[in-house]
């Protein structure tokens, strides 16, 4: 998803919804069959786990959970984050600010609440790369992105709220500065894969050898998901194929990307929804958010500041007590 939909949408969502609420959709970076079977759910204020059917399997007890990756899944307690196992068994110890997923064996920190910094820890929980990043994202093919705030963004951060500046480098697993990968190894790993790329405040996408395959003309684009992808044009949104072509034209305030043959849409004063491939209302709109898309069947919504699963049906497969 590019920096611009990302923004879009986390504005919307904070207008919607509590704040706590983002790190719910963030999506696992791995699809590895074991975890992502399982899912977050509230009760009382509290995070825990349920199956596919519904039936809650870790209790929940956490102050804050995040989905499953790399068979880990972050939970806070009193303020400090940890990580438990698809048992519920808590295997590096809550003593964290922030984290993030874990991706091929590591995952961001911050250790200390005076410090900004960004680092990385293994499974275990040891530090393998010291806090030393303003920014930092999850390692993709043995790489990972990093910023560095400039002079001009730290005095801009400190007079204004805005986002960080910062410029960017690439490190291996050891924390050492890389040249900056090609597309295809940094971003590649389905064949085919489109890239998104911005020139001119504009999206469009690469191959993954470098060259263009769609040029830049839409105002926001995703990544492709099941051979579309999500991009707006004139403040509306609609799917394209990988020729550049409109499948299904823009016509929605709002839009994910489609996963399992769905995507969730906003259909106006009515809420959100799901449409089909060939852009029909299959589940009518009457969601106040949708949190990604279908994933084993079942998708996460919200409606009346409350949040539930539903099935490819829209019938509810888990939702909080009355």
């Amino acid at each position: 998803m590019t920096q611009q939909k990302t923004r879009l949408t986390a504005i919307l969502l904070a207008s919607l919804l509590p704040a706590f609420v983002f790190a719910r959709w963030i999506p696992p970076a791995s699809t590895d069959q074991e975890e992502a079977v399982l899912f977050v759910v509230t009760v009382n204020g509290k995070d825990g786990y349920m199956d596919r059917d519904g039936k809650i399997v870790i209790e929940p007890t956490f102050d804050r959970a995040y989905p499953f990756s790399d068979g880990l899944a972050a939970i806070e307690k009193q303020q400090r984050w940890g990580f438990i196992d698809t048992s519920g068994e808590i295997v590096i110890e809550p003593q964290f600010i922030s984290v993030g997923l874990f991706s091929e064996g590591l995952a961001t920190f911050q250790g200390k609440r005076q410090s900004t910094k960004f680092g990385y820890i293994d499974k275990t929980g040891k530090v393998v790369i010291q806090p030393q990043f303003d920014e930092a994202e999850a390692f993709r093919n043995g790489v990972a992105r990093v910023g560095f705030a400039t002079l001009q963004g730290r005095l801009l951060s400190k007079i204004a709220d805005v986002g960080l500046e910062c410029h960017h480098k690439y490190i291996d697993r050891t924390g050492k500065i890389v040249p900056n990968p090609s597309p295809l190894h940094h971003a590649a790993g389905i064949p085919g894969e489109l890239i998104p790329f911005t020139k001119n405040d504009l999206v469009g996408y690469l191959r993954a050898q470098g060259e263009v395959a769609i040029p830049p003309q839409f105002h926001v684009g995703s990544d492709f998901s099941e051979g579309l992808a999500c991009v707006s044009k004139e403040a509306l949104f609609g799917y394209i194929d990988s020729r550049g072509e409109w499948v299904i034209p823009p016509r929605f305030q709002y839009a994910n990307d489609f996963s399992e043959g769905l995507a969730a849409v906003s259909l106006g004063e009515s809420g959100w929804g799901f449409i089909d491939r060939a852009g029909n209302e299959v589940i009518p709109g009457k969601f106040t958010w949708v949190y990604g898309g279908f994933r084993h069947g079942i998708a996460e919504v919200a409606w009346d500041r409350k949040r539930g699963y539903i099935n490819k049906k829209g019938d509810w497969v888990w939702k909080p007590s009355e």
